[in-house]
């Protein structure tokens, strides 16, 4: 997310966020209203712009999962109902999205985890399982790829 330039959590469900559009700077302020592990993260403003939502994720398949975000934001001033006019925020986000697709896929990705709420159910795999995991299917794929490459040469 590009325009951000800082987030800091500030207890258990609230965040601050500061985010640069344009040629000002934006701060506000969020309450997570609804967070269900791996499922939904819903969101609402307490200070600042003024705007809310809904994170989901759904499973496709064992790699694969769609990420939907729902937005609901209340422009104020000319300039604000002019950039909502023109889908200026929801092409933000679908571009932030698309960044954040590339990011994951691209395998640079270490220490992404879902961090559970205390009382959630602790018996998944730790963090460090999961990058030792996730380090050798990177591996395994890299070794098929070569493996292919080396078959289109002799070929």
């Amino acid at each position: 997310m590009h325009r951000v330039l800082n987030v800091q959590q500030k207890g258990d469900d609230r965040v601050s966020w500061q985010e640069k559009i344009w040629f000002s700077k934006r701060e506000w302020e969020g309450r997570i209203t609804e967070q269900r592990k791996n499922e939904l993260i819903a969101w609402k403003t307490t200070k600042g712009t003024q705007h809310k939502g809904v994170v989901t994720f759904h499973p496709l398949g064992d790699r694969l999962t769609r990420v939907m975000v729902d937005m609901e934001f209340e422009p104020t001033g000319m300039i604000e109902k002019m950039g909502s006019g023109l889908r200026f925020v929801k092409r933000a986000v679908q571009a932030d999205l698309a960044r954040y697709k590339a990011y994951v896929e691209l395998s640079d990705v270490k220490g992404i985890d879902y961090k559970p709420n205390p009382e959630e159910d602790q018996d998944e795999p730790s963090s460090r399982e999961r990058r030792e995991q996730n380090d050798s299917d990177r591996e395994d794929r890299e070794k098929r790829r070569q493996e292919r490459r080396d078959r289109t040469k002799t070929s």
